[in-house]
């Protein structure tokens, strides 16, 4: 059971040297080419794959949404028309709960209309 002395800076034999491989720079630069040219397929793979699923995804949540405002829309629609026949049966007139319920609609568009036209500059035109 003896102890063997290597020396520190004596190569091994169990592992290969750097410089063992006896394939010449030209070769060595076809198949660096021909590994990046597959790393690089493989990355478009993956990519097309990736945003195939983020399409789907954005796609899904777009109907969602498209569909919640959708109902969104439709149910205040039908509250106002409530709101329009409640008001019908308290004043006992139609033109009268219609013009009360677009009132309110009636103003803001003019406030708005008369904010971007201040802001447009046209001051001509709203004052």
């Amino acid at each position: 059971m003896g102890i063997e002395a290597v020396a520190v800076n004596e190569p091994r034999s169990d592992r290969p040297r750097p410089d063992a491989d006896l394939r010449t720079t030209p070769a060595l630069i076809v198949a660096a080419i021909r590994d990046a040219g597959t790393q690089f397929a493989d990355l478009l793979r993956l990519a097309r794959i990736e945003v195939r699923g983020n399409l789907r995804a954005v796609a899904t949540l777009a109907v969602l949404f498209g569909g919640a405002l959708l109902l969104v829309l439709v149910s205040l629609v039908l509250l106002l028309i409530a709101l329009r026949d409640a008001i019908a049966v308290l004043t006992g007139s139609d033109i009268l709960a219609g013009a009360i319920v677009a009132l309110p609609f009636l103003s803001a568009t003019a406030i708005l209309l008369r904010l971007g036209f201040r802001r447009m500059g046209l001051r001509s035109v709203g004052a």
